[in-house]
This record gives structure tokens, C-alpha cells and sequence, in this order.
């Protein structure tokens, strides 16, 4: 098991560092995604690669190309393949919605106030991670975060966020508007909405191959709204694009 962890992630590195040596293009590929927290020696990265590691490289193409995941022909087949273990994660139908019985404030926060994750993940993605782990221990302990951190002032317009995002209110709504999902047409994508629920409407205003797609999709019930944007709100998709999922 080591041994295939060290593999996964040696070549996950490889694909990495020749996607910093190659000139810069308007393609929208994924990259390891922050926001899902998709390392590449984790469960769900594992039992992905168990999946495909015996997968043809025509497989793999074909359902990239179904998913409007973009890929190339100089791409190496451990690079197709993660991209499209990402992809599958991603995209995935959620498990059973709910924190957990033993979840923290935070934790059971963010289910109610999808808001909440989505500043986190936007902290995350611009690199500021110090600001992310304080918030959630503002949230979780606010006076053993103040007692840590109050003289910095930086961290007290932390505090008062996290204070903003707590005291609103938590607006739900079974429309959302969209946008940042990958080319897939429109069927595939109302496809990927029903994996998390019935949907009543749905629609795609624009599709562009470095944006992504955009549009709406209404629910029939409120609550797999909120699934959604709980799974997909904040995604980071690559290229300075990210899922968004807001209520409206």
C-alpha cells in the first residue's frame, strides 16, 4: 500500500512540474483540487486508482470527453488517469447529507450556512491558509482564538467575518444559479444535478471552454439545493475557475 501511495503521488509531482515547464494556454485543465481536499495519497484517490489502474487509455479519454474534461495527446497516461480520478470525485453524488452526530461547531455550521465554506474555500485558494485555520478555530473557540491571536490585527477582521457570516441568515432556496462546471453539454450536466436530486428545471445560459458553463437549476426539494452547493460551492476547477452554486 506505501508503495502504490509514493507511486501515486511521484507521479502526480511529474505531472505537475511539466505543467509548470509547458507555455501557458487558454485550456481549461484541472489541477489537484483544494477546495474538495483531494491529496493525492488519500482514500478517495485510492480507490479511484484501484479502479482505473488497469483502464485502457482510449477508456479513460472517452469518459473525460463525456465529462468536458479537456485533455491532450502529450499528456502521459498517469496524467490522464488522475485527471480523471479528480474529475470523478468532483462530480460524484454526495454521501448522506447531515455533520456528523460528533461534528464540531464549524462543522455543523457550514451545513447550515453553505456561505460559510464557500469564504473558507476562497481563503484556501488564494494561498492565505493561516486566515482558514483561524477562522475555523474562531468558530469552533472564540475566546481561545482571541487569547492566540487578538493582538494581530489582520485576524480580528477574521473574527469579524466569521462574526458576519455566523449572525446571517441562513437563506436557502431550491433554485441556484451556476457556473464554472466543465463542457458536458447539456444533458451530462443536468445529469451530474440529478445525481444529487430530482431537479424541476434547468437551464444553461452560456458555455465557454475556459469558464465553463453557466446557468440555473431548480430543485424539487429545497434540501438537495443546499446538498449541492454544500458538495460543489467553491470547487476549484483549475485556470482561477471554480464551481459556484448560489441561492437565489
Amino acid at each position: 500500500m506505501m508503495a502504490r501511495q509514493a507511486a501515486l503521488v511521484a507521479a502526480l509531482c511529474a505531472s505537475t512540474a511539466c505543467a509548470l515547464l509547458a507555455p501557458p494556454q487558454r485550456v481549461r485543465f484541472m489541477r489537484p483540487l483544494k477546495a474538495a481536499g483531494l491529496d493525492p495519497s488519500s482514500p478517495q484517490m485510492q480507490a479511484e486508482f484501484e479502479k482505473l489502474k488497469d483502464a485502457s487509455r482510449g477508456f479513460v479519454e472517452k469518459e473525460l470527453e463525456l465529462m468536458g474534461i479537456p485533455h491532450s495527446a502529450d499528456m502521459d497516461d498517469m496524467t490522464i488517469k488522475l485527471r480523471l480520478m479528480e474529475a470523478r470525485i468532483v462530480m460524484a453524488a454526495p454521501a448522506a447529507a447531515g455533520p456528523a452526530a460528533n461534528a464540531s461547531p464549524y462543522e455543523k455550521l457550514v451545513f447550515e450556512k453553505p456561505a460559510i465554506k464557500a469564504y473558507v474555500d476562497r481563503l484556501y485558494n488564494k494561498g492565505d491558509i493561516n486566515g482558514a485555520n483561524i477562522f475555523m478555530e474562531y468558530i469552533n473557540d472564540p475566546q481561545q482564538a482571541q487569547n492566540r491571536y487578538g493582538k494581530e490585527a489582520d485576524y480580528q477582521a477574521v473574527f469579524a467575518k466569521a462574526d458576519e457570516l455566523m449572525a446571517a441568515p441562513a437563506f436557502t432556496s431550491a433554485k441556484l444559479a451556476y457556473s464554472g462546471f466543465p463542457m458536458m453539454g447539456e444533458d451530462g450536466l443536468r445529469g451530474q444535478m440529478e445525481s444529487i436530486g430530482a431537479v424541476k428545471a434547468f437551464s444553461v445560459t452560456e458555455e465557454d471552454p475556459v469558464t465553463g458553463m453557466t446557468g440555473t437549476v431548480e430543485f424539487e426539494a429545497e434540501a438537495d439545493a443546499k446538498t449541492a452547493v454544500e458538495k460543489w460551492d467553491g470547487a476549484d476547477m483549475g485556470n482561477d475557475v471554480m464551481l459556484s452554486l448560489k441561492y437565489q
